[in-house]
């Protein structure tokens, strides 16, 4: 039989504990593409990209040593709709490119942490997703004391994912609880023991 290649999508609201099981997968030896991570890169070095942008927000979208203006993006993007839908719709497709030229070299399990997993259009590729889940406690003062920010402010970026967690497949989910009671910890390890041996398994028949 062939040997079993699971794609796992890793997503939950903000201040919730993404980067932290991903950090523990990497550590275990397995793959995570962090698309937040990758996009900035791909704004930085995708040629095709920067053309883009460039043409349809201009050249000062970048500086002359290439590096993106973010001050400016984000002025952007927050006023302007139809900006917003179009460098989305950019990223986000040059995104999905990346993690199927990815998925291509990747022998075993292929982890992929993302905010926006369904209206990024990688929830498609994933045969299960993890959402990662804490109180709202606790999410508003990890993420107060981690950015800075104001009790208010977060909470509005906290509001604003609701949608985008509603729209995932029931079917698909696995529940990950970071409240500080059940370990973390233990939770990553069982699921991970799964796909392990689905791997076996796969192998021997």
């Amino acid at each position: 039989m062939k040997q079993l290649n699971n794609t796992i999508g890793i997503t939950g609201g903000i201040g919730a504990g993404k980067s932290v099981v991903s950090r523990v997968l990497r550590c275990n030896g397995f793959v995570v593409y962090d698309c937040d991570y990758e996009a900035k890169a791909i704004m930085r070095n995708n040629l095709g990209v920067k053309l883009s942008l460039i043409e349809k927000l201009g050249n000062d979208i970048y500086s002359k040593d290439g590096e993106l203006n973010r001050g400016r993006l984000a002025q952007m993007l927050f006023s302007n709709d139809n900006v917003r839908t179009f460098v989305n719709s950019v990223v986000h497709q040059a995104v999905r490119e990346d993690i199927e030229n990815r998925r291509k070299n990747i022998r075993g399990d292929f982890f992929i942490e993302s905010a926006i997993i369904v209206t990024g259009g990688i929830a498609t590729f994933c045969n299960q997703i993890w959402i990662v889940t804490a109180p709202l406690r606790e999410r508003l003062e990890r993420v107060m004391k981690r950015d800075k920010t104001s009790l208010e402010a977060v909470q509005k970026r906290i509001d604003a994912q609701q949608h985008e967690l509603s729209l995932l497949d029931s079917n698909k989910t696995v529940m990950l609880e970071n409240d500080n009671k059940t370990p973390l910890l233990s939770q990553i390890l069982k699921m991970t023991d799964k796909l392990i041996q689905q791997q076996i398994y796969s192998i021997s028949c």
